[in-house]
């Protein structure tokens, strides 16, 4: 069976596979039932982080987004 990393199944999930990858993947999906369960626990981990950003549970610190904030006034000068 083919293996694929973390990386490809994430762009699977997230539809910014490549034609030839999605194919590819949808097919060992059908014939691998671990391959399955892991795009489907990643499936399961996109909806419980788009659920917790929609409910703002997932926002950056004050902390962060002053550090962003310096960081991009030293970029102006």
């Amino acid at each position: 069976m083919q293996k694929f990393t973390q990386e490809q199944l994430t762009l699977y999930v997230y539809q910014q596979a490549s034609p030839i990858l999605k194919m590819a993947i949808d097919r060992v999906i059908k014939e691998d039932d671990s391959v399955a369960e892991q795009v489907k626990s990643f499936r399961l981990s996109k909806k419980e982080m788009e659920q917790a950003t929609k409910e703002g549970l997932l926002s950056p610190s004050d902390n962060a987004i002053k550090n962003i904030m310096q960081y991009a006034k030293k970029g102006k000068r």
